[in-house]
């Protein structure tokens, strides 16, 4: 599209600019002893248009659970599609609009999988997190990818690298061991190669056996009570990160990560038949070489990746000629980014970034040929702000350009605006209005489209449109701070891509279902209350009510029905206490019922659960050295659910963890 080059030959002139700007040498330099600035920093949200919600390294540590679907699934508005066993899958559904809308970075390097679209979130661990974000939109940031203003929700990680004021190596240390065969070691040592470049290097292990015990319900007989089998897993996962700051302030960060896990999938439980033989093999590898500029309202941002993906899934028991199934996949990804943004005239700033994104598949499932994908994404931004109102608006160029071994290339092409508003309507208490609409556009995974007996090479792409109108209350006295935010949302989706049967319910085909209707409402309050440096207490409530309806054919039976699996109301709670060593942390989540097929009956109702969780954490230094002592209890009340049908979640589970930091 012209649009796209035009924006690419913008962005790429501008950025010239900017980094030859960026190395003009300085004529007087003056070397000054540096002072440290302390303070608290704003919530995340409390000042955006776009709903944002983030959990920090403090509330991390006071979490129980060991994964970002532990967290995540805290946030309003998220469902966690989790399928069974501690080391099952697990996806995220934000507002109702599918994993695929749903976009994941890693300190601003974008992830994805081509051939699923969802990525497990069960890889990624928390002991080397600061902050897990979720914004609704693009969020306020002109400088940043073009891929991240094209998803409908960001869910952002921030990892962290110790700080060397007393000591030029730092080393950390721990393991997370406790019921069904759950043990997880891990260890970094991060050091400060130069005055202005440190490198850090970390592994970690995950083992877990996942025989868990589950209640069978057998109609009018006695429940029966099983232990889930084929649910172990076992993972390894290294880390490398070198990062470089520069003389004019830029910085420099090359990231790589491996990841190998070889898991059972437990499978759907089934009258008279507990057994499940299907194995899932990962291996992933992954780079990004990232560099980023600033100076003033002056920023400048290039993202180069690549990943590696091998997937082997294999299921013995599968009746066909070959005596089972053996399925291999191997995935690729080469991406560049460059992002700038800079001011205008006054309040005006403008921001534009051009990705560019190959990926290809190599598999045996697929039935026409292996999959080559170029995607080009082109967004220029304008920005307007004052100290009490900021309004931007984006336009976002999409290109796809898709072909098989066995088809012509096939090509697609979209223009996504989106514009947010946020505005103060009163300075005590602070109270403001937000307003967002955003277009996006979402092509059909490779799964979707080529693989066999499923997929369907003339699936057209989904298109969503969201719109968002919320209020936002702050307000501070003495030791004590209080926030509201509530939220109006409505999405609709047309030509949304789904699962259906076709010859029988074991043959399943992909295909557009017309149009889901969106509507929904959150609310989320928060008190702090900071009684000394030492003694904190937060309390944070969220809750959701939303519906998803099919309103594709009024002449079908799931016309205005709810979607499966989207609960009609959510709702999350924790409560953290910090008394200087001691930090008591307890969450409680709960979904309402929902249903497991498009048509709203009672054969298809899935119960309402709760779940409660309880952290007690100790730190204490022995000899200089910070030592951290962790308790948890996991589904405290041994609450019995699924989140999927079929597939029976763990009930009560004793962790403990033990980590040093030296």
């Amino acid at each position: 599209m012209k649009f796209i080059a035009s924006a690419g030959l913008f962005t790429c002139l501008l950025s010239a600019s900017l980094f030859a700007d960026a190395q003009q040498p300085v004529d007087d330099t003056l070397n000054i002893r540096g002072v440290e600035v302390t303070g608290q920093k704003t919530p995340p949200g409390r000042n955006s248009a776009f709903p944002t919600q983030q959990v920090d390294i403090k509330t991390l540590k006071s979490m129980a659970g060991s994964t970002a679907a532990d967290v995540l699934r805290n946030f309003s508005g998220v469902t966690i599609r989790d399928y069974g066993g501690l080391g099952g899958l697990k996806t995220v559904v934000v507002r109702s609009l599918g994993a695929n809308h749903t976009g994941i970075s890693i300190d601003g390097a974008p992830l994805s999988d081509a051939a699923t679209g969802q990525l497990d979130l069960s890889k990624i661990q928390l002991g080397d997190l600061e902050a897990i974000g979720l914004t609704i939109g693009q969020g306020e940031q002109l400088c940043q990818p073009a891929r991240a203003q094209a998803s409908a929700s960001m869910i952002s990680f921030h990892t962290v690298m110790p700080e060397f004021k007393e000591s030029n190596l730092k080393f950390k240390a721990g393991v997370r061991t406790g019921s069904f065969g759950v043990i997880s070691p891990y260890a970094g040592i991060y050091l400060k190669v130069r005055q202005r470049t440190t490198a850090g290097l970390s592994a970690g292990y995950n083992h877990t056996r996942g025989n868990y015990k589950y209640l069978l319900k057998n109609g009018n007989l006695p429940d029966t009570t099983l232990r889930r089998s084929n649910a172990d897993m076992e993972a390894v996962q290294l880390n490398f990160r070198l990062e470089t700051l520069c003389r004019d302030s830029s910085l420099l960060r090359i990231k790589t990560w491996f990841y190998n896990s070889e898991r059972g999938l437990p499978g759907a439980v089934i009258f008279y038949n507990h057994h499940a033989s299907q194995r899932l093999t990962n291996r992933d590898l992954a780079g990004n070489v990232q560099y980023s500029w600033q100076k003033g309202r002056k920023q400048l941002l290039t993202n180069l990746n690549f990943s590696n993906s091998n997937l082997i899934y294999r299921d013995p028991a599968y009746l066909n000629h070959e005596g089972g199934l053996d399925n291999h996949f191997h995935q690729q990804e080469l991406y560049l980014s460059q992002a700038i943004s800079f001011p205008v005239y006054g309040i005006f700033s403008m921001g534009a970034a051009t990705d560019m994104m190959v990926n290809s598949l190599q598999t045996d499932v697929y039935s026409h040929g292996n999959p080559t994908r170029f995607s080009g994404l082109g967004s220029v931004s304008v920005q307007a702000k004052t100290p009490k109102t900021e309004v931007t608006g984006v336009l976002l160029a999409t290109l796809v350009n898709e072909s098989t071994t066995e088809r012509n290339p096939d090509i697609h092409t979209a223009l996504s605006p989106s514009v947010s508003f946020i505005t103060r309507i009163s300075r005590k208490p602070l109270i403001r209005v937000r307003m967002l609409y955003k277009n996006s556009f979402r092509m059909p995974t490779f799964n979707d489209l080529y693989y066999n007996l499923v997929g369907n090479e003339n699936l057209k792409p989904e298109l969503v449109n969201q719109f968002n109108l919320g209020v936002l209350l702050s307000e501070e006295a003495g030791i004590l701070g209080f926030n509201f935010h509530a939220d109006v949302y409505a999405n609709r989706v047309k030509d949304k891509i789904v699962a259906v049967p076709t010859q029988n319910l074991f043959v399943w085909s992909m295909r557009n279902l017309g149009r889901v209707d969106i509507l929904g409402l959150e609310a989320q309050a928060g008190v702090k209350a900071v009684i000394s440096a030492s003694r904190e207490v937060s309390l944070n409530l969220n809750f959701t009510r939303q519906q998803a309806l099919d309103m594709s054919d009024p002449r079908n039976s799931t016309y205005r029905q709810q979607i499966p699996y989207v609960p009609f109301q959510t709702f999350s709670g924790s409560l953290t206490v910090r008394e200087q060593r001691i930090s008591l942390g307890y969450n409680v989540l709960y979904n309402s019922h929902r249903y497991t097929l498009g048509e709203n009956i009672h054969a298809n109702l899935l119960p309402s659960w709760w779940v409660h969780d309880v952290a007690v954490s100790w730190q204490q230094s022995v000899k200089t050295v910070p030592v951290t002592l962790k308790a948890e209890v996991i589904n405290l009340f041994n609450q019995q659910y699924e989140v999927i049908r079929g597939f029976p979640m763990n009930g009560r589970g004793f962790y403990i963890s033990l980590n040093i930091n030296y």
